[in-house]
């Protein structure tokens, strides 16, 4: 003689979930908040667990190395995409995106068959987008295949001939974003000064000064702390020059990494653009 439905339902669905239920809440309830996103930029669905601090750091022999205040570990942290050019995938904000617009012609009327790709400084997803490698040097040897940058979605719907992407304009058209954008927020922001611990500082040097260099100097009672020097003379960019070189005592412009986070972000992505590979 069988079990009755109601038996097989009970056994075999309703007390199982109770458990796993039981025990996910509290796996979750456990999980260290330095790997919550891990699975984001790992591609691998898992999380690791920790009960606490003193776990991770004493049992598994895990530091806490405090990179929510590294501005290095915040681009590492930023979510991958895949590239067009290597066909790898990377942090995005190592990256360039790009985004899908209408082709207008000479009328500057938009053309309703025909989209054009084009560089942009803005990572949000209002928009068909695809991303390619932050270095001029690389995207200029690669502007042939320019065409195969398109999002897959919109490679597999539409005919060659109705995409395009201005060869001629698409570097200079990026570099004239970002110099724009700083420019514009270097104009307002005020100088932290050397006081913060936590701090960029922009110098102009047209010598052979690397475009970024982490500095150790004294701080305070004399400890040492390290910061991150950005050298924009390396863009010969005049009007920025005149801007990080109006304070004649400091000879530069110290940035808050915390509260300077967007400038210092496009500072950087200026200087990997342009660096040479």
């Amino acid at each position: 003689m069988g079990l009755p439905k109601s038996a097989y339902k009970k056994l075999l669905i309703d007390c199982p979930t109770r458990v796993i239920n039981k025990n996910c809440a509290q796996r979750v309830k456990d999980v260290s908040p330095l790997i919550t996103n891990f699975e984001k930029w790992s591609d691998k669905r898992k999380k690791l667990y920790f009960k606490d601090e003193e776990e991770m750091v004493g049992h598994f022999h895990l530091e806490n190395f405090n990179l929510k205040n590294n501005l290095y570990g915040r681009l590492l942290a930023s979510p991958m995409r895949a590239e067009k050019i290597s066909k790898l995938k990377s942090c995005r904000e190592l990256l360039i995106p790009l985004k899908v617009v209408p082709s207008t012609g000479k009328d500057q009327h938009a053309d309703k068959d025909k989209l054009k790709l084009v560089p942009t400084l803005d990572y949000s997803k209002s928009y068909k987008s695809s991303y390619v490698l932050n270095s001029a040097s690389i995207v200029q040897d690669n502007l042939a295949a320019a065409t195969s940058w398109f999002p897959i979605s919109v490679l597999q719907t539409s005919t060659p001939k109705s995409l395009e992407v201005d060869s001629s304009t698409f570097i200079t058209e990026y570099n004239a974003n970002l110099h724009a954008f700083i420019k514009a927020r270097l104009s307002v922001i005020p100088n932290v000064g050397p006081s913060s611990i936590n701090r960029v500082l922009l110098i102009c040097d047209k010598r052979k000064t690397p475009p970024i260099e982490i500095q150790v100097v004294s701080h305070g009672k004399g400890l040492p702390i390290t910061q991150s020097v950005f050298n924009l003379g390396y863009l010969h960019e005049p009007t920025l020059e005149a801007i990080v070189s109006k304070d004649a005592v400091t000879k530069g412009i110290y940035l808050d990494a915390d509260n300077d986070k967007d400038l210092i972000k496009h500072l950087y992505s200026t200087l990997l653009f342009q660096s040479v590979n």
